[in-house]
């Protein structure tokens, strides 16, 4: 028993790297490290954001519900693989191009859940977690889907954080290109609404 929570303070140490990695693609544009958010803020704030959406789209679409508590098993370990590694700015997709990167993505989210997993030893629990991996990397459940297009909408919501405190925004525009490209293939109509009040909000501050 005590190698079982011996194994829990080691997986934790591991995941707690998150809040002390920044996020690379706001200090290449210019984010001060003092402002600039950590792997583990944008994490929570991406979990808090696919709950109260999950939520709200279970309550419209009682039809057509989402597992709720799988899409906040996949929005809370999305990026923590990234304390196996570190946080990749998008200009790698840029230089690698977009199918080159979603595999080179794919193998290192692969390797890094596998030494996650090496860390929990009861087999009942890894299986659990293996699954939400695999959720992960195939995104071939409406859930993965959900916390995918939740992650883009997030960091539109923390581009706009950023301009609230003063930097120009110019330097986001291509966080926003590169999030609402994205959505324009989001089927869930709670995360497509946002989109027209974050605009707004954005044309306000300038």
């Amino acid at each position: 028993m005590d190698e079982l929570y011996q194994m829990i303070y080691g997986f934790i140490q591991s995941a707690i790297q998150l809040k002390r990695l920044p996020r690379q693609g706001w200090i290449r544009v210019g984010i001060s490290l003092s402002d600039v958010e950590s792997v583990a803020d944008h994490s929570y704030n991406t979990a808090m954001l696919s709950l109260l959406l999950s939520d709200l789209h279970n309550a419209l679409h009682p039809e057509n519900p989402l597992r709720t508590e799988n899409v906040m098993r996949i929005a809370i370990i999305h990026d923590l693989p990234e304390c196996q590694y570190q946080d990749f700015d998008r200009q790698l997709e840029i230089l690698l191009g977009y199918d080159q990167y979603q595999e080179f993505k794919s193998q290192v989210l692969t390797t890094a859940s596998h030494e996650l997993l090496s860390l929990i030893l009861d087999e009942t629990v890894k299986n659990t977690w293996k699954n939400t991996f695999t959720e992960l990397k195939d995104r071939d459940s409406k859930e993965a889907k959900f916390v995918a297009y939740v992650d883009k909408l997030e960091v539109l919501i923390q581009a706009l954080s950023y301009e609230a405190l003063g930097y120009h925004s110019n330097l986001f525009d291509s966080f926003w290109e590169t999030s609402k490209n994205y959505l324009l293939s989001c089927p869930f109509d709670v995360i497509n609404d946002v989109i027209p009040v974050l605009e707004g909000e954005r044309d306000s501050l300038n």
